[in-house]
């Protein structure tokens, strides 16, 4: 999902029910996700939260892997959250700014692999990114990006067979940010991957996981 889901339920007859209002006395907690592999482990929290008796307002913030949740003072909602999270195989912490995800890949220590942009700051001009005599490849992610993991994972394959491909990574923090606002309004998802040949012209624009695609246009790129 591009947005992060926000849900507001309120007890009537035992049952959650549409509200517009918290009561005064709920509490609010914000839980720290550690080691998730993807945003959608957030939202799949907030989606069970959201029938839970004693839960007002859910939403899970992927930049941050921060998870804001405002609850009954009668909810045990510390165990509740730690519970949900252990079934998905990661923890939850109590408290902000405790967030990370899974790390990603190890690139090999002679590959030409740099990660150029982590917050979604503009990149007016991309070919400025293409190396010369290289077959470059600009990979636009999100480290909360489940997909985007698998184009990690290749292409540190591809560089630890190949030395003449320069792999850039462009993280774009979110969908509102300049980055993917100048890139990515026609793309319908990541990862969104572009290559340029050898010789500096671009050899193809490819949206999701399509490896095989990826493979045929770094070796288009390399030329005869």
């Amino acid at each position: 999902m591009r947005r992060a889901l926000v849900v507001c339920v309120a007890m009537l007859g035992g049952l959650g029910a549409a509200c517009s209002g918290v009561p005064k006395d709920a509490k609010h907690v914000t839980f720290s996700l550690e080691k998730i592999d993807c945003a959608d482990c957030g939202e799949e929290i907030v989606t069970d939260l959201r029938g839970r008796p004693g839960v007002y307002e859910a939403k899970f913030d992927k930049r941050s892997a921060e998870l804001d949740v405002t609850v009954s003072p009668e909810l045990d909602i510390d165990t509740l959250v730690k519970r949900l999270a252990a079934n998905e195989g990661f923890a939850a912490v109590l408290g902000e700014g405790k967030g990370k995800y899974l790390d990603r890949p190890d690139f090999p220590a002679d590959a030409d692999a740099k990660t150029v942009i982590e917050d979604g700051s503009d990149v007016p001009d991309l070919t400025v990114l293409v190396v010369k005599g290289k077959t470059t490849v600009i990979d636009f992610s999100g480290i909360w990006c489940k997909p985007c993991r698998k184009i990690d994972e290749h292409m540190v394959k591809v560089l630890a067979e190949k030395k003449d491909i320069a792999y850039r990574r462009l993280d774009i923090g979110d969908w509102d940010s300049p980055l993917a606002k100048r890139y990515l309004t026609d793309v319908s998802q990541l990862p969104y991957v572009i290559v340029y040949g050898a010789n500096g012209a671009k050899v193809d624009a490819i949206v999701g996981v399509d490896l095989e695609r990826l493979d045929r246009a770094i070796a288009k790129g390399a030329g005869p």
